[in-house]
């Protein structure tokens, strides 16, 4: 089952990321490179994405690959949001963020992100 999908809301086309309630392995490496592949095809700063972490389980592998990911991605991001960050997975998304040098706005629920991303 893929964890990447797209979405079209307010006439915007939203990349998704669903990695809710994972646990570090494989699922998540391929759902990464997945979605890798999809920013590569992109324009630069045009991507819209969310990526949802609610309930997510992560470890250093994982935390490493998320800092690679989204290092790669920053120059075809428009903007980006996370949902689901509580815990230590705010820990990991700081860690995230100033590694890659990016910013990311969070929310509570996906249909407030959603929104948030088509006024961008």
């Amino acid at each position: 089952m893929s964890r990447i999908s797209f979405v079209e809301h307010r006439g915007k086309q939203i990349i998704v990321m669903d990695f809710s309630q994972l646990h570090p392995g494989d699922e998540f490496i391929s759902g990464i490179l997945e979605a890798k592949e999809w920013f590569a095809s992109q324009p630069a700063k045009s991507a819209l994405s969310i990526f949802d972490a609610t309930g997510a389980i992560y470890n250093m592998q994982v935390v490493n690959v998320l800092k690679a990911f989204t290092k790669h991605n920053e120059p075809f991001i428009k903007a980006s949001a996370v949902i689901g960050v509580e815990g230590l997975v705010s820990v990991a998304l700081t860690a995230v963020a100033r590694f890659s040098g990016r910013t990311f706005k969070t929310f509570k629920d996906r249909p407030a992100a959603m929104d948030w991303l088509a006024e961008q």
